[in-house]
């Protein structure tokens, strides 16, 4: 391989003989010999071309010597060899890994200083290092070395580490490439204290070093106090400027034998207003955790329970209180957490925590948008998650209405305000307005509320439609005052549906019914407070000590 100066990457080595000796052919200007190559790294059993070049020296200035005839050398034949080729180049062949000088000497200027060019010689992939040496799960190590840029595969341990996207880079000097490079990997758990094996353009190897592995994620302890996520920073990945947070390698360490959930708390930190979409799933511990968002949570350290504020809500399974009085309707456990937010307002906070009973790893997402499980697009009453964004829509002084709507992901839950003008009877019809025919899995029920007041002690459900399958027709007599509809997923299935109430004998008429006809209802069993991770009891509604200016 043969490359024109000026043209790729010189590499330049340089050798300046300061002599008093006279030169054969000039007895006042210093020659030295350069030395130049299009990368630092010639791999064994390729080819390189090395180009040298003599130089004189007058005064401050330097001029090239034309016509010089070049001698090459190499410090050692059993890891690279040399051959001279025509008019200042030379050919350098990779042998052996190793590090050897390449020599290049001006033949008609004895006196000159030599160009000596240290070369590596190396296979396809060989990593030099694995920084830092010890790391917790959630943790990045890097990877530097020949060729790293091309792993496909590392592990530490009995577990593949997961690539960070974008992170493999050659490494460059004056922005151009030196043969080295480096990449990003996630340390997730079950690794443990080991070498990095590798797999990459056809080789594999371990690494020299020895990554310590600690048996515990990078944000803890985060039981009694939460780990901040400020949502303002820089994108961790700048080619995915909608992505706030992402870490796919956290860990449900392992509980105590006293312990019979365990806690991880994040906050949310925001100044700005923007749509919001937090993912949490874990493959590993399904069925056995459950996520809560709330934007007022604390901790009570003498009886060491998590309360809410007195005008909290929550979002999440079974659990979805409103201004600080617990609602719990009936929902399925589902696979993962996923809560879209319109709009959610800034400056504020939102705390997410997870309870868990089986340790496991999981991964945790924070979007700077809205995300839907089907790519529903968004309805035309979103935000209407929790009881405090209902609050401020145009359905507030509404006596009726008509719409189609969508549980935009699993576990959603949309809420609905609107007022009675006198005592009377109010007619509320649902069904639900599938895509597909395994759409036809959904169960969605609602609810009839009483919106809270001063006094109030617990949340007032005075109507309800549990039926199962997704077609709900109820009449409920209410009085004067402002309510709440609920419409929650059961079956933790997205999908759309048409939604009417009206007051009396007045017209409740649903959109048309969509091609494929829900499946038939099948009987389920009653409501029930259990599931795979309990939380009554844990995220307190109700009564509850002063809430702290600061958890």
């Amino acid at each position: 391989m043969r490359f024109e100066p000026g043209h790729t990457l010189a590499v330049l080595v340089t050798a300046l003989a300061v002599s008093t000796c006279a030169f054969p052919t000039d007895k006042s200007d210093s020659v030295f010999v350069t030395l130049e190559a299009p990368s630092l790294v010639v791999l064994r059993g390729q080819d390189m071309s090395v180009f040298a070049r003599a130089w004189r020296v007058i005064g401050t200035d330097t001029q090239p010597i034309a016509n010089v005839d070049f001698a090459f050398y190499t410090g050692s034949s059993s890891i690279a060899r040399v051959e001279k080729d025509c008019c200042g180049y030379a050919t350098v062949t990779g042998v052996n890994s190793g590090m050897v000088d390449i020599v290049a000497r001006a033949v008609a200027f004895e006196q000159a200083g030599q160009g000596d060019l240290v070369l590596r010689v190396s296979s396809p992939v060989e990593v030099d290092s694995v920084r830092p040496t010890t790391v917790r799960y959630g943790d990045t190590i890097t990877v530097f070395g020949v060729g790293v840029d091309s792993i496909v595969l590392a592990s530490m341990g009995p577990v593949n580490l997961f690539p960070y996207p974008f992170s493999a880079k050659k490494d460059s000097v004056a922005g151009q490439p030196t043969g080295f490079a480096r990449i990003q990997f996630w340390v997730p758990p079950p690794a443990h204290t080991d070498s990095l094996l590798y797999i990459g353009n056809t080789v594999f190897g371990y690494a020299k070093d020895t990554t310590r592995v600690l048996p515990f994620d990078l944000y803890e302890p985060n039981e009694v106090a939460p780990r901040d996520i400020n949502l303002e920073q820089a994108p961790p990945i700048p080619q995915l400027p909608n992505l706030r947070f992402y870490n796919p390698a956290l860990f449900f360490e392992p509980l105590r034998r006293d312990q019979a959930l365990g806690v991880d708390w994040y906050r949310l930190d925001q100044t700005s207003t923007r749509d919001l979409t937090v993912i949490l799933t874990s493959p590993e511990v399904a069925g056995n955790f459950s996520t809560f968002l709330s934007d007022s949570l604390y901790f009570n350290a003498p009886d060491t329970t998590y309360y809410l504020g007195s005008n909290a809500w929550t979002f999440g399974p079974a659990s979805h209180a409103c201004h600080g009085l617990g609602f719990e309707p009936a929902q399925k456990s589902v696979d993962s957490t996923v809560v879209a937010l319109k709009g959610y307002p800034g400056p504020s906070r939102l705390d997410a925590i997870s309870l868990y009973n089986k340790q496991g790893r999981y991964g945790l997402a924070i979007l700077d948008q809205y995300v839907t499980s089907k790519g529903f697009n968004i309805d035309s009453h979103e935000e209407d998650d929790f009881c405090n964004a209902a609050d401020t829509k145009l359905d507030v002084s509404q006596t009726q209405l008509s719409g189609s709507f969508t549980i935009d992901n699993p576990g959603d839950v949309d809420w609905f305000r609107f007022r009675v003008a006198a005592l009377g009877a109010v007619r509320f019809r649902l069904q639900s307005r599938p895509f597909t025919a395994a759409d036809t899995l959904d169960d969605v029920d609602f609810y009839v509320a009483k919106v809270p007041i001063a006094g109030d002690v617990s949340f007032n459900v005075v109507g309800q439609a549990i039926n199962a399958g997704s077609n709900e027709d109820a009449i409920f007599t209410l009085g004067a005052g402002n309510y709440y509809l609920i419409v929650v997923d059961y079956a933790g299935v997205s999908t759309r549906y048409a939604l009417c109430f009206a007051p009396g004998l007045t017209a409740c008429t649903l959109a048309p019914v969509s091609p494929f006809q829900p499946a038939p209802a099948t009987s389920r069993p009653p409501a029930v407070k259990h599931r795979s991770a309990p939380t009554a009891g844990v995220l307190a509604p109700g009564p509850k000590p002063q809430a702290p200016s600061s958890p």
